[in-house]
């Protein structure tokens, strides 16, 4: 493993994942063979107070303690959007490999630890991520949890498709009464966005919740053009909520957030308690942790050359050995020489 300042490097014989140590974001993850990554979106931030260089929005972050914006009593007190563990300065503990990599954040003002375990396959293009969020402090606190992958250029243009087994949904600009049913978004002024396509301009949050009855979760980004497709699994109990944010300017999509986790509800914590919003179609929306509890989540990461004939994923599986990923005209199944870590 290559460990410069703030950079974390792990490679197999065919692929390399890269994390920022300064927030703790997964900046970069490609074939070797390609160069395309697709988690090369970077939203730097003004005003934001960072730790440990320019507060940014980057790849693949982790919102934790919050997911959106804390009230204004919290921001008084040092609180800012989506928890400040994309700020923070994280630890890297011993011992790590280059394909293996502890590592931990600690949050004064969320009062939460976050421990990681990253282990990429010792050959194939996949990660597998643990991650045990502790309440450090003295009292129990309610909280939320979302991983947010987010899209950019040049792996996002207007061929890009997104697919995911999400159901039933709502747009975060919108009334709760207007449903949404994946992959359409109905926004509040009676816009019906697919969001399986990304040639149209759109800048709304939706959220779904991932298909009942299902064991896992999962979302997947491909692009026809580079016949690469990202996609993420994580068993359902631990993030039942699938949120897709659009960011266009001048007419373009510029990012699209590939998000999942604990909540479908955009808010202050205080505000999705107090409005009555802390469960939606059957599934939380907010989480609560005891003073000295703790949990652990988890999810895996894949990259994959897609065929030229493929134009759909339909579903996305996960066995001892193997991932699958089913498409509309047959099936790519990526082999892992070890079993699984559990998901």
């Amino acid at each position: 493993m290559n460990i410069q300042p703030n950079s974390i490097r792990l490679g197999n014989s065919r692929s390399i994942l890269e994390i920022d140590a300064c927030g703790g974001a997964f900046t970069n993850f490609r074939l070797r063979q390609e160069g395309l990554n697709p988690l090369s979106f970077m939203y730097p931030l003004d005003g934001v107070a960072s730790a440990c260089g320019q507060a940014a929005f980057k790849g693949h972050f982790l919102c934790l303690g919050r997911w959106g914006d804390p009230s204004a009593a919290e921001r008084a007190a040092g609180a800012i959007k989506h928890g400040d563990f994309f700020v923070r300065q994280w630890e890297v503990l011993p011992p790590y490999s280059d394909t293996q990599v502890r590592m931990r954040a600690i949050s004064p003002v969320e009062k939460l630890q976050v421990e990681r375990k990253v282990t990429l396959d010792e050959s194939a293009p996949v990660f597998f991520v643990n991650e045990t969020v502790t309440n450090v402090g003295v009292a129990g606190r309610w909280y939320n949890m979302v991983q947010h992958p987010t899209i950019a250029a040049p792996f996002l243009h207007e061929g890009t498709r997104v697919f995911a087994n999400a159901d039933a949904g709502i747009c975060q600009e919108a009334d709760t009464a207007v449903r949404s049913q994946w992959p359409v978004g109905q926004t509040g002024t009676g816009e019906a966005v697919d969001l399986g396509f990304s040639h149209l301009p759109d800048h709304h949050v939706f959220s779904f919740i991932v298909k009942p009855g299902a064991s896992f979760g999962w979302l997947a980004a491909w692009s026809p053009a580079d016949r690469l497709l990202i996609g993420y699994i994580w068993p359902r109990a631990d993030f039942p909520w699938i949120n897709c944010w659009q960011h266009a300017e001048n007419g373009k999509m510029l990012y699209r957030g590939l998000e999942f986790g604990t909540s479908g509800i955009h808010a202050p914590l205080d505000e999705i308690l107090q409005s009555g919003r802390s469960e939606l179609f059957g599934e939380k929306t907010v989480r609560f942790l005891g003073a000295g509890e703790h949990i652990t989540s988890r999810y895996a990461a894949f990259l994959v050359k897609t065929e030229e004939y493929m134009t759909a994923v339909n579903d996305i599986r996960i066995t001892d050995r193997k991932i699958i990923v089913q498409c509309d005209n047959g099936q790519i199944a990526i082999a892992l020489p070890a079993p699984l870590p559990q998901l």
